[in-house]
């Protein structure tokens, strides 16, 4: 728990840099924008870390290695290892951490409108 806290202040402290870099001010709008972005992007490299280790790419990854692999190459090219082997951590806390980025955006949405 303590260590999702650290990641969620660390982003919020990102966001924040990013904003000053970029805008040269605090204001909700460049807040919101800003962290739709980085959670956006935490959101989407979570994203593809689960399909990619749910074995989603492995049939393409096996059949296109069997179609364009030279004949005196294929015993190293069967040895090689699968896209869902390669990426082997854990793909919730990084889902997690960018939702929660986009929550914070949704409430400071919420803010600005009401």
């Amino acid at each position: 728990m303590k260590k999702r806290l650290i990641y969620f202040l660390s982003c919020q402290v990102i966001i924040v840099i990013l904003m000053l870099t970029v805008n040269k001010t605090i204001q909700l709008v460049p807040y919101i924008n800003m962290s739709f972005f980085v959670g956006g992007t935490i959101t989407f490299i979570g994203l593809m870390t689960y399909v990619v280790s749910g074995g989603f790419f492995d049939f393409f990854t096996e059949s296109t290695r069997k179609v364009f692999t030279p004949k005196h190459m294929k015993n190293d090219v069967s040895q090689m290892r699968l896209p869902s082997e390669v990426f082997s951590f854990p793909h919730k806390p990084i889902i997690a951490l960018g939702l929660s980025s986009l929550f914070c955006m949704c409430i400071a949405l919420f803010i600005y409108y009401s």
